[in-house]
C-alpha cells in the first residue's frame, strides 16, 4: 500500500492537520510573547529604578547622619585646640598612634586625614625620635 491510501489508512491526514495545529499555535504565542517583552522590559527597569532610589535614599540618609557639623579638615585649629589637652593624658611628646586612638575614642570622622593635615600644616612637629608635640599657637 502506497501513496494517498496509505495516508488515509494510517490517520496520516489527521496527524498532519494536527501538526499544522500545533506549529500555528506555537508560532503565534510565540510572536504574542515577542509583541509584549517591552512591557516586561519596562516593568523590570521600573522595578530597577525603585531600588535604586531607594538605595540612594537610604544612603543619603545615612550619609547626612554620620556626616558632622563642622568637618575637622575644614577647621584644623579648632581640630587641634580640642585634642591637645587630650594628650595632655597620653604626655608630651606622644606617639602618633596613640594620637590616633584619641581621634578613635572621640569619634572624630577621619582619623587618618585629620592627622595627615594637621601634620602638613605644621600644628604636629616632630620631635626627632619618632614622636610629635603640638605646635603652641
Amino acid at each position: 500500500m502506497y501513496g494517498l491510501e496509505a495516508i488515509q489508512a494510517y490517520n496520516g491526514w489527521a496527524m498532519a492537520l494536527t501538526g499544522a495545529v500545533i506549529v500555528m499555535t506555537g508560532l503565534a504565542i510565540l510572536s504574542f510573547i515577542i509583541s509584549q517583552i517591552y512591557r516586561v522590559v519596562g516593568l523590570v527597569e521600573s522595578l530597577k529604578n525603585r531600588k535604586s532610589r531607594k538605595a540612594e535614599a537610604l544612603e543619603e540618609q545615612s550619609v547626612s547622619e554620620s556626616r558632622p557639623a563642622c568637618s575637622p579638615l575644614s577647621d584644623l585649629v579648632k581640630t587641634s585646640n580640642r585634642f591637645m589637652p587630650l594628650t595632655k593624658k597620653i604626655g608630651e611628646p606622644f606617639d602618633l598612634a596613640a594620637l590616633f586612638q584619641l581621634f578613635i575614642q572621640y569619634d572624630d570622622p577621619h582619623p587618618h586625614l585629620t592627622i595627615r593635615s594637621l601634620r602638613e600644616q605644621g600644628y604636629l612637629i616632630p620631635d626627632g625620635s619618632g614622636l610629635f608635640m603640638w605646635k603652641q599657637h
